[in-house]
């Protein structure tokens, strides 16, 4: 009774780990432990080896509460009890080895103990996850599991003769083998993709970049042209001494091509100290296409952002809806404002965007639910992505506020530390 405690605490801490909350324990942890033991108590005597495809099937459930995916919940329990399987056979083998008389619930103990050190080493350390983002893969690793846990138990039965143990054990390693093998394969498929996706996304910045300055080089052009007009006419004015004339030309034709030149100011030297591309391809499309609507925009950066410690992908999918959702609330309104800047602290850089309000908005939560927006039915997407995108960055922390007529959102991204 005694090793079937310590095997489902060693399943249920490993469980734990690869959920990575195992210093998490809720209510529901401690009543399902104690059903376990309860049910050991009862049932062990009675049913044999067979009691362990019951504690199966309540560790799957207590899985599944968990991560609320079946093919999921089990992969990660047979995966979790075929380890169970292997450290069992390997305790074993040494206790017969070593010949040490009711040595087999130390050596378990021991095992268990590295084992589970060892795993929550490589848990905090690394990116490991125990299941597959693509739910087919998920239940076809499932199956396989299933059937080599099924493979262990039936062909063992009631005899655990020591030519059984050492035989599944090579299988089980060659096996565990092989599926390391096809998961390191699994995921350099997916950095493949990843990279010629960011290529794809990189591609399209670069060619927007150079729409936007060949667009900025052909309104440069046309403002020349006119400027030269300008002084012919002016000088006209000046060989007849018209000065009257000249005023009344100025207020007329001159002085709201200045206001508009002068409200129309961008700061492209600011912009320039932005040298991450994909960024500054997505802060100048952005800000560019808001004055091509009439809307007064201001950047401001005085160091030059050199590089980020985060998804940068991501990052420019987040600023790329912050600024969507700025100009949409900006564009058509005489007085639409966009401020916008990037600040480089020492622990953090930090990308701020606000603009004007000019309607009553909503709590900030609803205006974070997937298909809400006060633009129209089944448009507001962006604030539920940009959650999202947030959430999954643990170096991402966005901040939103409503200060009186001003919507400020403020996007921090946290430098790694060079000791981490």
């Amino acid at each position: 009774m005694l090793m079937i405690v310590f095997q489902e605490l060693s399943i249920y801490l490993i469980i734990k780990s690869l959920l990575r909350n195992i210093f998490f324990v809720r209510l529901f942890d401690v009543i399902f432990l104690s059903v376990c033991m309860l049910m050991s108590y009862i049932f062990l005597a009675k049913l044999g080896i067979s009691f362990s495809f019951l504690m199966l099937m309540m560790f799957i459930f207590f899985t599944w509460w968990y991560v609320r995916v079946l093919s999921g919940a089990l992969c990660i329990t047979f995966q979790v009890f075929i380890w169970s399987i292997m450290v069992d056979h390997i305790c074993d083998i040494l206790t017969r080895l070593m010949k040490v008389p009711n040595g087999y619930v130390v050596v378990f103990v021991i095992l268990s103990v590295v084992s589970l050190i060892f795993l929550n080493i490589v848990m905090d350390r690394t990116n490991f996850s125990p299941t597959f983002s693509n739910q087919s893969l998920n239940r076809i690793t499932a199956l396989l599991l299933m059937i080599i846990y099924l493979y262990i138990m039936l062909s063992e039965g009631l005899e655990n003769q020591f030519q059984v143990i050492l035989s599944n054990l090579i299988i089980l390693s060659v096996v565990m083998g092989l599926v390391l093998v096809f998961y390191n394969e699994y995921l350099k498929n997916v950095r493949a993709k990843y990279e010629v996706q960011k290529q794809r996304i990189q591609i399209q910045n670069d060619t927007r970049y150079m729409n936007e300055i060949e667009a900025h080089y052909n309104e440069l052009r046309r403002f020349r042209h006119d400027y030269q007009n300008m002084l012919i006419s002016i000088d006209e004015y000046l060989k007849t001494d018209d000065l009257e004339g000249l005023q009344e030309y100025y207020q007329k034709n001159l002085a709201p091509v200045s206001n508009r030149v002068l409200k129309e100011k961008y700061n492209l030297e600011d912009l320039s100290r932005v040298k991450v591309k994909s960024i500054k391809s997505i802060l100048f499309s952005k800000l560019s296409y808001a004055q091509s609507q009439e809307i007064e925009v201001h950047f401001d950066l005085k160091e030059p952002l050199i590089d980020i410690t985060v998804n940068e992908l991501d990052l420019d999918i987040a600023l790329g809806i912050m600024l969507d959702n700025a100009i949409e609330a900006s564009v058509g309104h005489a007085d639409g404002e966009i401020m916008s800047a990037i600040f480089i602290e020492k622990n953090s850089t930090v990308f701020l965007i606000q603009n004007n309000v000019f309607e009553q908005l909503p709590p900030l939560w609803k205006l974070k639910e997937a298909g809400y927006s006060t633009k129209g039915k089944n448009r507001g997407i962006g604030l539920n992505s940009l959650s999202k995108i947030v959430n999954r960055n643990e170096n991402m922390i966005l901040e939103t506020r409503v200060l009186g007529a001003v919507f400020l959102q403020r996007l921090t991204v946290k430098r790694v530390s060079q000791n981490d």
